[in-house]
């Protein structure tokens, strides 16, 4: 049989002269180096939220993207196989999610897995600047789907779909949009549930002859206005290591020659080669102009639960062999890299999380006015969604965390030079400070879970069993006796 690499379609705009490079590529922090861990490789946006969202906003106002008309197949990224036995030779399993509040309908008729899919299931549009003439930026279209996470902001999409240059890296100047349920008619294009900007996204690594069969990514997604896109629009569940086929499969995209959601219903069968990808018999899926480009990275789904409210991806569209539709299913490499983007379970600490620090006076640490700093002061402050009130957990040992600001990491400040959440001991305040050795006690933070509150914690430090607290309003944050086993309310923390 052969294979066919489906080409990502181009989008049909309008084209004026490029955007000086100053415009076109909204400065952020800078990105941190590429790592590479367990099954995948990862990045780190570049820009924030609110500088991607002009990006795309400048752009779309002055029709300057330039529609990619070449083949972006997939590709070999470098990455250390998962662990052993990662999945203990069991399937891991999560159930889909309904939105926190109940979204308008837009949706035609059909079953209830169909209606819930066509609102997770969105297009991502990408953006890049041309390696030979970075005034210029390009622009492309793939399909994602939410799924069921700890961070609620994940999506699923085909690692084809990431953007990467020809020594198989990520590209870090890439911009990814996510509108889920997005549909055009003789209206214009439609973003019911508006645009959601990325924050991380991490590709499977290449460990066979046949790459399409690990065709997958994730990403995560940045809250919009305080909301997660899972709370917004739901998530379908997740299966990764299936062993046996199930009866039918479902295949989702939005063709961009259409720009219209599609299912496709197939006969599923094991691929050639090992790991086996799933094909769906009978040739291609035909209507709405095929599952063709702009539908790559859509959900494959477990059909036989699929006309419940209990839609359950197992992988993701990759293209075809023959004229087969082709799925990468999600095995060992695809958990290892969900998990690791993932960073734990939604408000338990873990390795490698991002997270805001919520405390229970509805504050959160803030990193004072944004400077870097030694001694910069860590705040009580109301949310704002800004990089300065995230926290990056880093796991030492014995219960213990690093806790680095996000700022600062964006901003390049690595290694011994990183500004982490400091217990200033000469006063019993709290600052960002620059790492002492591998960190000294009074920079070493354990999390201990409240008993009878779900969700809190109490966060000492290792220097004296001190608590981290905040005050009523605005002020700096301080480290104290916790007064009781658990902590004072001012002591209560929620990580979000």
């Amino acid at each position: 049989m052969r294979r066919r690499v489906l080409t990502l379609a181009f989008a049909a705009v309008s084209l004026t002269a490029a955007l000086p490079t100053a415009a076109a590529q909204a400065t952020g922090p800078a990105a941190p180096a590429l790592r590479s861990t367990d099954g995948g490789v990862y990045a780190s946006a570049t820009s924030t939220d609110a500088q991607q969202r002009a990006f795309w906003a400048e752009h779309d106002s002055k029709g300057t993207l330039r529609p990619f008309k070449g083949e972006l197949p997939d590709w070999t990224p470098k990455a250390t196989r998962p662990k052993a036995g990662a999945l203990g030779g069991k399937a891991v399993k999560a159930p889909a999610t309904s939105p926190a509040r109940k979204a308008k309908s837009l949706l035609a008729a059909g079953s209830m897995g169909e209606i819930k899919l066509r609102a997770t299931t969105g297009r991502i549009r990408m953006s890049w600047p041309d390696e030979k003439n970075p005034d210029r930026w390009w622009w492309n279209v793939c399909t994602g789907n939410v799924v069921t996470s700890g961070s609620k902001d994940m999506i699923a999409t085909a690692r084809h779909c990431i953007i990467h240059d020809d020594q198989g890296r990520i590209n870090t100047k890439a911009k990814y949009e996510f509108t889920p349920g997005y549909y055009k008619d003789a209206n214009g294009e439609h973003a019911p549930y508006g645009t959601w900007t990325f924050r991380d996204v991490g590709v499977v690594g290449n460990f066979t002859n046949a790459p399409q069969n690990n065709d997958s990514a994730f990403l995560t997604l940045n809250t919009r206005n305080g909301a997660h896109v899972e709370e917004t629009v739901g998530a379908s569940g997740y299966q990764f290591s299936i062993s046996s086929l199930p009866n039918q499969v479902v295949l989702a995209g939005i063709p961009d020659s259409s720009k219209q959601f599609h299912t496709c219903v197939k006969q599923p069968y094991w691929g050639p080669d090992n790991p086996p990808q799933i094909l769906g018999r009978g040739g291609p899926c035909t209507g709405d102009s095929d599952l063709s480009g702009g539908a790559s990275g859509g959900p494959l789904l477990n059909g036989d639960t699929f006309d419940s409210s209990s839609s359950v991806q197992i992988g993701n569209f990759s293209g075809s062999l023959g004229d087969d539709p082709a799925a990468a299913v999600w095995r060992d490499a695809a958990y290892a890299v969900f998990r690791n983007l993932e960073g734990g379970s939604s408000g338990q600490p873990a390795h490698d999380k991002v997270t805001t620090l919520t405390n229970y006076n509805n504050s959160v640490a803030d990193l004072y006015e944004y400077k870097t700093d030694n001694g910069t002061a860590v705040y009580s402050y109301h949310a704002t969604q800004t990089e300065n009130q995230q926290w990056h957990l880093w796991d030492k040992g014995n219960g213990y965390f690093l806790i680095e600001n996000r700022y600062t990491e964006r901003r390049g400040f690595t290694g011994a030079n990183a500004r982490v959440l400091d217990y200033n001991y000469s006063n019993g305040t709290a600052w960002s400070h620059q790492i002492n050795g591998g960190g000294s006690d009074n920079q070493l933070w354990k999390f201990r879970a409240t008993p009878n509150r779900p969700g809190w914690y109490s966060i000492r430090s290792k220097r004296g069993d001190l608590c981290l607290g905040a005050p009523t309003g605005e002020g700096q944050l301080t480290v104290s006796s916790c007064a009781t086993a658990d902590g004072l309310d001012s002591m209560q923390w929620k990580l979000q």
